[in-house]
């Protein structure tokens, strides 16, 4: 009964460790949107040009590459050689 529960709890844990780590990371679009009838409105919120050519026809604007990188890529979770070294 105690592994079965310390089983279960580590499970829980590394789900919700995945999860938080998930939530975490902010997605990219690599289209924004650029509205004449606003200002200077813009957004950059678009998986693809279509769907951002979509969203601004009828509005007024025109859609543009992300300017911003994309975010690098997250660390890896294998150890360092030098931390099994004693």
């Amino acid at each position: 009964m105690l592994a079965r529960t310390t089983l279960a709890v580590l499970a829980f844990t590394t789900v919700m460790m995945i999860q938080s780590q998930a939530a975490n990371a902010a997605p990219y679009w690599p289209w924004c949107s650029q509205y004449f009838s606003r200002g200077t409105a813009h957004a950059c919120a678009f998986s693809s040009w279509e769907q951002c050519m979509e969203t601004v026809r009828g509005i007024g604007g025109y859609c543009y590459t992300n300017p911003y990188p994309p975010p690098p890529p997250g660390r890896s979770a294998k150890p360092s050689r030098h931390a099994a070294r004693s």
